[in-house]
């Protein structure tokens, strides 16, 4: 039985970061937090809030903050990963050196690497000590960081070579309110949370262009079918993008006011660029980077897909939204 009271170390102090920070500080968790944002770090160390990423919340002072990864990690118990996708093995590799014995690093993470169409828990794998006994998990699924902080029932799935550590990260990360549900297909479970994003851009695109109800879920519903196609190619069971970590996390993303990946698209409809849409939205879009990844691997499986053929279009190639959509169906 996990205690309360236990060290979490969460890398990464934007909207999810902070969110988790002050979720498990109400747990009863000693909570740190550790960015590379000077900006964000002494928002919250002179006015315990952190005005970039979660205006108006205050963070309680049994919360720390700080910049370096030693004192974040110090006697730490679980570490949550709550990073961008692109900057997760580079974290991982400065963390590595003093990542504590048989700790438990928890990954929420959407994302695949690039250049290595690595998974996340894969990357972390990769940069951490073999002979060290430390866990790795990873959590996908709806998890809106705005509806956990007004305590609105949330559920994900939880995932991991090791279920052992998996039901361990939800004896000490779940709530009345935030429910860990275990899932064996940690491909699976990783995989609906990257591909999500991608398709979430195209019902950003119906959105932007003014299309209603039936044009939005079709486009949804067979964002679906091309998810698991994806998912079934990299080795994922395709009953898994049925569940919270596939479908349910693919329509709170193409829906949700507050996803990124959904106004991104939605700017796109209304006429911005790529860059222009990136920039207002200001922080990192998962989906831009996924669509690239998505293709790829479309084409070394030879898989028709033509949502995520023409979101390519849009994104890289310049291609009219609305001329676009017609190639959706």
């Amino acid at each position: 039985m996990v205690e309360t009271g236990m060290k979490l170390a969460i890398l990464g102090a934007g909207n999810l970061g902070t969110t988790l920070a002050l979720m498990m500080h109400e747990k009863g968790h000693e909570v740190v937090l550790w960015t590379v944002e000077e900006e964000v770090w002494s928002s919250i160390l002179s006015r315990r809030e952190n005005p970039r990423y979660l205006p108006g919340y205050k963070l309680p002072e049994g919360v720390q903050v700080t910049m370096e990864m030693e004192e974040a990690l110090r006697e730490a118990q679980v570490v949550a990963v709550a990073l961008p996708s692109h900057v997760v093995r580079e974290v991982m590799k400065r963390a590595s050196p003093f990542l504590p014995r048989r700790s438990l690093v928890v990954d929420f993470a959407k994302g695949l690497e690039v250049e290595t169409e690595l998974r996340m828990s894969e990357v972390i794998e990769e940069e951490i000590p073999p002979d060290r006994g430390i866990g790795v998990v990873a959590i996908s699924g709806p998890s809106i960081a705005s509806e956990l902080l007004h305590k609105r029932p949330t559920a994900v799935e939880v995932s991991s070579r090791d279920m052992e550590r998996a039901l361990e990260a939800k004896e000490v990360l779940e709530t009345p309110y935030f429910h860990l549900y275990p899932n064996e297909d940690l491909v699976g479970v990783e995989l609906g949370g990257v591909f999500k994003n991608v398709f979430a851009i195209g019902a950003g695109i119906c959105d932007g262009l003014g299309m209603e109800a039936n044009t939005k879920a079709a486009v949804v519903t067979r964002s679906l079918g091309e998810l698991a196609l994806l998912g079934e190619a990299l080795g994922a069971r395709s009953e898994t993008f049925r569940g919270l970590s596939g479908l349910g996390d693919l329509i709170v993303t193409s829906f949700s006011p507050y996803s990124r990946n959904r106004r991104f698209g939605e700017k796109l409809g209304r006429g911005l660029s790529p860059e222009e849409a990136q920039a207002e939205i200001g922080q990192v879009v998962e989906g831009i980077r996924a669509t690239l990844v998505a293709r790829r691997v479309a084409q070394e499986h030879d898989l028709h897909l033509p949502i995520v053929e023409a979101l390519y279009g849009v994104i890289y190639e310049a291609e009219d939204p609305r001329e676009t959509l017609k190639k959706f169906f």
